[in-house]
């Protein structure tokens, strides 16, 4: 992005972005073709051609959205500031959960994204949301991306 938004107007394209990837995850799920699937199946391949297109599309998207957010929120700081940041990486880590565990390990995937707003967050706000982020997914059971930026949070 070439202009720097607000931390407000970057948050909101933020948050436009993923609800839209969450409205399209259902159908992108639905997309799958059942005999594909069972050849995948007995190939040992991972066969969600609607979830990878999904993906093909939001990923970039959602990462320039948070980079848009972690420069408005760096270019302009303070509170305000502060409170975009976190909300941003609060709408990546708690999302209802998803219907079938293709999308939930989707969503999963990009919880990762947040790495650049976690340390724009105060000591505080970083401690409180690593200790929500612990109690939904223990880090026993998280994957190394959830685990990376657990531990960014949590000061590990």
């Amino acid at each position: 992005m070439d202009t720097v938004l607000t931390p407000s107007e970057a948050l909101k394209a933020l948050e436009d972005c993923y609800d839209a990837l969450l409205e399209a995850l259902p159908d992108a799920r639905q997309a799958e073709d059942t005999r594909g699937a069972l050849s995948n199946l007995f190939s040992g391949h991972s066969y969600h051609p609607g979830l990878d297109a999904l993906m093909d599309k939001y990923v970039p998207l959602l990462s320039d959205h948070v980079a848009a957010l972690a420069l408005a929120v760096q270019a302009q700081p303070g509170p305000e500031a502060q409170a975009a940041a976190l909300r941003g990486l609060e709408r990546l880590l708690f999302y209802p959960k998803p219907a079938s565990p293709p999308e939930e390990f989707t969503l999963v995937a990009l919880e990762g994204h947040g790495l650049p707003l976690a340390p724009l967050l105060s000591p505080d706000a970083q401690r409180d949301l690593a200790q929500r982020y612990a109690r939904q997914t223990p880090p026993r059971r998280m994957m190394p991306n959830q685990k990376k930026l657990w531990k960014l949070l949590a000061g590990k």
